[in-house]
């Protein structure tokens, strides 16, 4: 486990990076815990770092049997830049054999984010779709009702890792519908201390992409808002510490 002074002190010094790709990536999107913002996240994310790599192949891969992000993406989305692949509660190993092979193709091409979008479910499923990626993004809010099972699923994932005697995939938490200008995550960063995970920058105002529904607009149609900056921020803490591979190198040295 990276302490907090080792990460604070390793993640001070990391310098503001434009926006350079290398070796292909995955973000997983997901938490066993339903109703924490995971697609939206995921659709806006996908959006804002089109934006930012407009020239770089940024795929959105909804296994989501609900379909929400898919569904909210693809007018936005050539062809090829987004995937339904349906993956339910009941293992589907011809599903999870597909996911396995797109993710591989796109992690062997440079320059490529994959970001997988996944549904509130049983342990086994998410835990081994979690696993092909490199990293795993976890929205929780600040609720003890979905901190604990957040914290479980985490601790789930870093048993298989030992198990596997691999470092990835990074667990990267996202306090999610925070109270604006909320600065105190001391609760969450006391949870964190049980598990190998590192805190992103959080998001307060899913309010306003609420409000779009299903109708989603682009990340340019929030403008303005507070939720736009804070999509931002997490956008650019991705760049720095997942695109980069800067986690990969915090924790080959820890």
């Amino acid at each position: 486990m990276l302490c907090r002074n080792m990460r604070r002190k390793r993640f001070a010094a990391v310098r503001k990076r434009g926006p350079s790709m290398n070796p292909g990536k995955a973000v997983f999107v997901g938490n066993i815990k339903g109703g924490v913002g995971k697609s939206t996240l995921a659709v806006y994310l996908t959006d804002y770092l089109r934006q930012r790599y407009k020239r770089r192949k940024i795929m959105l891969l909804d296994t989501d049997p609900q379909g929400t992000a898919f569904e909210m993406m693809q007018p936005h989305s050539r062809v090829d830049d987004i995937k339904f692949l349906p993956i339910g509660d009941r293992y589907d190993g011809v599903s999870m054999t597909t996911l396995d092979g797109i993710l591989r193709r796109m992690a062997s091409e440079d320059e490529t984010l994959t970001i997988v979008d996944t549904g509130a479910g049983k342990l086994g499923n998410v835990w081994q779709m979690a696993m092909l990626c490199s990293t795993v993004l976890v929205p929780t809010s600040m609720s003890w009702t979905d901190l604990r099972p957040t914290i479980d699923f985490i601790k789930e994932l870093d048993d298989r890792k030992e198990d596997y005697g691999v470092v990835n995939p990074h667990i990267v938490v996202v306090p999610n519908r925070t109270a604006p200008g909320q600065k105190n995550f001391s609760q969450l960063a006391d949870a964190l201390e049980e598990v190998n995970a590192i805190m992103a920058p959080p998001v307060s105002a899913l309010s306003v992409a609420r409000n779009y529904g299903r109708d989603f607009q682009g990340i340019n149609a929030v403008a303005g808002t507070r939720f736009r900056d804070e999509i931002e921020r997490l956008g650019e803490f991705i760049i720095d510490y997942v695109i980069s591979g800067e986690l990969d190198r915090i924790y080959q040295t820890a």
